[in-house]
């Protein structure tokens, strides 16, 4: 290397950026872990009241928090680190239509799959994660 903007350490200015994401990104998926868990222990999915359906809403109050840490840490990123991290989650939402297009039409072929909501979001966030991964070792 010739110079110290040669290295492929993280710059004082992407550690910043970088800790300001975790700060909010953290608790928000703490928040979500906690209210999942609350959900699933006393939501009562599989009884008749209606309170159900607020109880298995109320996880999706923090992946509001979350997109909106994810879309202020976009804001944040130089040109290159957007240009990288929005490959990744372009990646990811085509994985995740595409897995949504196929669970639909399974199950409207008839079979039956408990938790393909699921299924599609853990896709698209895997194929994010293993694409920023590959990404950021070019």
């Amino acid at each position: 290397m010739t110079s110290n903007l040669d290295t492929r350490a993280a710059s004082t200015g992407d550690r910043r950026r970088s800790r300001a994401y975790l700060a909010e990104f953290v608790p928000g998926i703490a928040a979500y872990v906690l209210l999942l868990s609350a959900a699933l222990l006393w939501g009562g999915f599989d009884g008749t009241s209606p309170g159900r359906f607020v109880w298995a809403l109320l996880p999706v109050l923090p992946m509001i928090w979350i997109a909106v840490a994810v879309l202020r840490h976009l804001r944040r990123l130089d040109e290159y680190q957007r240009a990288r991290t929005l490959s990744g989650l372009g990646a990811g939402f085509a994985v995740a239509m595409l897995a949504s297009i196929a669970l639909g039409i399974l199950q409207s072929a008839g079979l039956e799959l408990e938790g393909s909501g699921f299924w599609i979001y853990a896709l698209g966030m895997a194929t994010w994660g293993i694409s920023a991964a590959v990404t950021s070792r070019r």
